[in-house]
């Protein structure tokens, strides 16, 4: 049982968008990003992410979850910031892509540098 699940979204082309075990990835990382008090949309953009091979612009995270262009904006500025996430510029294409980090020792120790200083600011 899940806390969150992508499977609610409604969209008739979801279902062609994503494959079931994609679904069942980012809804873990969701739940995951809710366990550390994040919001839901960081996890729902990593995980998407972190399945797919190719890079995706904003448009196509705000397209495939169904998420505002300022969620998706938001997330992918703090998933950056995180280690999470990194920028990349295919030839021939002028939109910001991006890529999850897949290396678990990176994307930890960006996480706790990040909660770190959250820490030392709050103080």
């Amino acid at each position: 049982m899940t806390a969150f699940s992508v499977a609610n979204i409604s969209s008739s082309d979801q279902q062609v968008d994503l494959d079931g075990w994609e679904i069942a990835v980012i809804d873990l990382f969701l739940n995951a990003a809710n366990s550390f008090g994040l919001p839901k949309s960081y996890g729902q953009i990593y995980g998407l992410l972190f399945c797919r091979d190719q890079s995706l612009s904003m448009d196509e995270v705000m397209k495939l979850l169904e998420i505002s262009k300022g969620s998706a904006s938001q997330g992918l500025r703090a998933l950056r910031q995180l280690g999470a996430v990194s920028s990349v510029f295919e030839p021939g294409d002028r939109k910001e892509r991006f890529v999850a980090e897949i290396r678990l020792r990176k994307l930890v120790g960006g996480f706790f540098a990040n909660r770190q200083t959250h820490t030392a600011i709050k103080g």
